[in-house]
């Protein structure tokens, strides 16, 4: 995997540990869709879910709905 900037958030450095995939083109883009995904569920208040939801790989957490 490749280093992150620097002004990458913690949450999407543990968000991103957990992909699966090692091409440099990938890394760049899912980098950039977490960030995306992160900033829009901060407003919602579904972060925390998403988080525990995908390292617990639990399917037993609340929905997550993602605003457009």
């Amino acid at each position: 995997m490749t280093s992150f900037s620097p002004f990458t958030p913690p949450v999407v450095k543990r968000l991103l540990s957990l992909k699966k995939g090692d091409t440099e083109k990938e890394d760049k883009w899912s980098e950039k869709a977490v960030k995306s995904l992160v900033k829009k569920l901060k407003k919602s208040g579904g972060l925390d879910e998403l988080e525990k939801s995908v390292t617990n790989q639990d399917s037993t957490t609340k929905c997550i709905t993602i605003p457009r």
